[in-house]
């Protein structure tokens, strides 16, 4: 395959945004980068693979010897320093999970690990130095599966027959992934068979190129031009416009996908507009580092944020510069060495590869197995850090799911022989106050259900998008609709979460019903009132009690202000009752103006002395 600098600079496309997103800079969509790198690695790999298998000299141990080159002694250069720099600076339930992230790296399933952990309780994303090798997992997945199918469809059908077939494995994964991403958005995201169609759009295009369809394709000029400002609109436009509240990947993920494809296709003529502006010496050069930029880049912000917690844009700059610095380093002595077969020969490339393997994953199961190193802590520290948020004796009663809810298996508590006269419905926030609940309820001789689960909130008609709510709540009304006797509804939530869909754990979530304006979280007031409105309305003789919440914030998150402590920043231990406030007024007002339009919904304010003088 003859070397095409447009292509180097399209990895500048694709980098740059990720790296000036990551470190805060502006470019609200520049995650979109990984898209433009996944269909450029799906282009160049299956050209090479179906150029090989044509000359019947396609081997698969020598793809895999060009794959470690290229892969692993950049990945291994960083985890390795890494690895030091956690050690030395992160307490010890934190090296506990990067020493699991370290394992799941090294065994290619960082995408799936980090699946796993995602969800309403996830630590924030700045805090896992390894988080942005679940792309590299994807890829990996795709390496091993991919040619195995192209050598059998290459074998036993045409070349006509082959494309089809690829064209309908990437729009079998695009369908399942538009499809997942209302349900289990997390899973779109990080799954390989729901992102592989971003790397089958560059595997048609390499068979497209090695079939000669691009050079009949790029034969007028003039098409070229307008073509590759099209390509670079598709990706520059989401950069500018996506954000945490976009719905993606899927159908969000097609325009710079697409785009890139254009870039790829239009730079086939190296007269194109695309060609000329991706080879000038600036693109290229970045596009050359742009994998090991890509690997340096998040552990820096990442572990600069754990010793200093939010990053001002001058720390973010500076993380970009050492950043480049590091990622030059390792293209130099690390990257180009071992690319060179001459260099480096294959038996040498696979000892090393399989021996830093081994000892990563010594190295994770250590930092697992032995509890993070608490020895490295000083013993006041160590004790505080240790300390356990102490969880009730009846959490079993939380996670009621559907199933759950339409057997009748939700825990009865509150006095003892007594028939349930009430309920407790929520999320955590009303799982966390059950005790009181139900204590008060034995003290007073009644009884009640704990009917909760993890970022539950009985909306009637309402939809947390990149989640089905729907059935839940069907259920809940099912429950309620089967026992008459409950007359009490008592609802609390992280009502903060639902009405403004930002908190210091989440950002961009939103709910919508059947009047949603494509608002994005701005329409969250409207569901969440009219889910309760309606939810009032469908059971006109219980009374729906409101409470509200507790306050929340970094400043109430232990481990958080652990971490500034630890490297003698400020650290408070307690919420200002200012920050309290504010978050009351995100969500009370709505709460109040429902219960006074609905005879039977009732607010009632539970929390709002919680803060004592100035703080919480």
């Amino acid at each position: 395959m003859k070397y095409r600098a447009d292509i180097d600079g399209l990895r500048t496309i694709a980098v740059v945004p990720v790296v000036l997103y990551h470190a805060g800079i502006g470019l609200p969509g520049g995650f979109i980068g990984v898209d433009v790198f996944f269909v450029i690695s799906g282009y160049l790999i299956t050209f090479l693979i179906i150029s090989e298998l044509n000359e019947s000299r396609f081997s698969i141990l020598n793809f895999y010897d060009r794959r470690a080159r290229r892969l692993f002694p950049a990945l291994i250069a960083m985890m390795s320093f890494t690895l030091v720099a956690a050690t030395i600076i992160m307490v010890p339930i934190d090296l506990i999970q990067f020493g699991k992230s370290i394992i799941s790296t090294m065994m290619f399933a960082g995408n799936i690990w980090f699946y796993t952990q995602e969800g309403y309780f996830n630590e924030a994303a700045e805090l896992q130095p390894l988080l942005h090798t679940w792309s590299l997992g994807v890829e990996e997945q795709y390496y091993v599966i991919f040619p195995l199918i192209l050598i059998a469809l290459s074998r036993f059908f045409d070349f006509r027959l082959v494309f089809f077939g690829v064209t309908i494995l990437a729009l079998a994964s695009f369908v399942a992934s538009i499809f997942t991403l209302q349900r289990e958005p997390e899973a779109a995201f990080f799954l390989p068979h729901l992102r592989a169609w971003e790397l089958l759009i560059g595997s048609l295009l390499g068979l497209a190129s090695w079939r000669g369809w691009l050079i009949r394709f790029s034969s007028s000029l003039s098409a070229m031009h307008l073509l590759s400002l099209i390509g670079l609109a598709a990706i520059i436009l989401p950069v500018l416009t996506y954000s945490s509240e976009t719905p993606f990947p899927a159908v969000a993920a097609l325009p710079p996908c697409l785009g890139a494809a254009l870039l790829i296709a239009t730079g086939s003529n190296q007269k194109s507009f695309s060609a000329v502006l991706l080879s000038f010496r600036p693109m290229i050069f970045i596009g050359k580092l742009s994998y090991s930029l890509y690997l340096w880049h998040w552990p820096v912000i990442s572990l600069a944020f754990y010793m200093n917690g939010e990053l001002s844009s001058l720390q973010g700059v500076s993380c970009l510069l050492i950043s480049t610095i590091l990622a030059y380093l390792s293209l130099r002595f690390v990257e180009q060495p071992f690319r060179d077969s001459r260099r480096v020969s294959p038996r040498t490339t696979f000892v090393f590869t399989f021996s830093a393997i081994a000892v990563a994953l010594i190295a994770g199961l250590a930092l697992w197995k032995l509890d993070g190193l608490p020895h490295r802590m000083d013993p006041t520290f160590l004790e505080m850090a240790n300390s356990k948020i102490h969880v009730h004796d009846r959490r079993d009663c939380h996670f009621v799911t559907p199933e759950r809810g339409r057997s009748g298996d939700v825990c009865l508590r509150g006095a003892k022989d007594k028939d349930a006269s009430f309920m407790l419905v929520g999320d955590s926030q009303a799982d966390a106050i059950s005790p009181a609940v139900f204590d008060a309820a034995a003290r007073l001789g009644i009884a009640g259900y704990q009917y909760t689960n993890v970022g539950f909130f009985p909306l009637l008609g309402v939809t947390k998008f990149g989640r089905m709510e729907i059935d839940a709540v069907d259920a809940l009304s099912a429950f309620l609709d089967s026992r008459p006797s409950l007359k009490m509804v008592i609802i609390t939530g992280y009502w903060q979460h639902a009405f403004t869909g930002y908190t210091y754990r989440h950002a961009g979530s939103v709910w919508i019903d059947d009047g949603y304006d494509g608002s994005g979280s701005a329409y969250n007031p409207t569901a969440v009132s009219n889910g309760l409105i309606r939810l009032a309305a469908r059971f006109p003789d219980r009374q729906i009690i409101l409470l509200d919440d507790v306050p929340t914030g970094e400043g109430l998150h232990i481990s958080a202000q652990l971490r500034l402590m630890r490297f003698n920043l400020d650290h408070i231990f307690g919420l200002s009752r200012t920050e309290s406030q504010e978050q009351r007024r995100t969500y009370e007002p709505y709460l109040i103006d429902i219960a006074e339009r609905v005879h039977n919904l009732h607010y009632q304010p539970f929390f709002e002395d919680m803060c004592a003088d100035e703080f919480c």
